[in-house]
């Protein structure tokens, strides 16, 4: 059951990183701290941390479009890092169909049979 757990705590902690990278040290502590919201077993949390993970990957967007338009302005190779920020993406977004797993949707007491 633990092992279901850590993608979804490296993808809070990713951009914990990326904040720490900037001295932005209060986002940098939420998304430390926000993997603990997991050991609540509420029906609502898988909920709660999916949004919370959308949000994450709409972030991480941001954070492409924002480099790409440095590189392109440098005049620097922008190709591979496009590539490597679409893996932090799609490991994100990965890290919310985690909670359609029958074993999560147990653990926060979630109707098996709902879709």
């Amino acid at each position: 059951m633990f092992f279901r757990f850590v993608p979804i705590v490296v993808s809070f902690w990713l951009l914990a990183a990326h904040f720490l990278r900037f001295g932005a040290m209060l986002p940098c502590l939420i998304l430390l701290a926000y993997p603990l919201l997991l050991l609540i077993r509420h029906r609502w949390i898988p909920y709660f941390m999916s949004l919370s993970l959308g949000f994450v990957a709409l972030k991480w967007l941001m954070v492409t479009y924002e480099m790409i338009t440095v590189r392109l302005m440098m005049g620097d190779d922008w190709v591979r890092m496009t590539m490597i920020m679409a893996g932090v993406v799609c490991f994100t977004l990965m890290s919310i169909s985690l909670f359609q797993s029958r074993k999560l949707k147990a653990f926060y007491g979630l109707s098996l049979s709902n879709p």
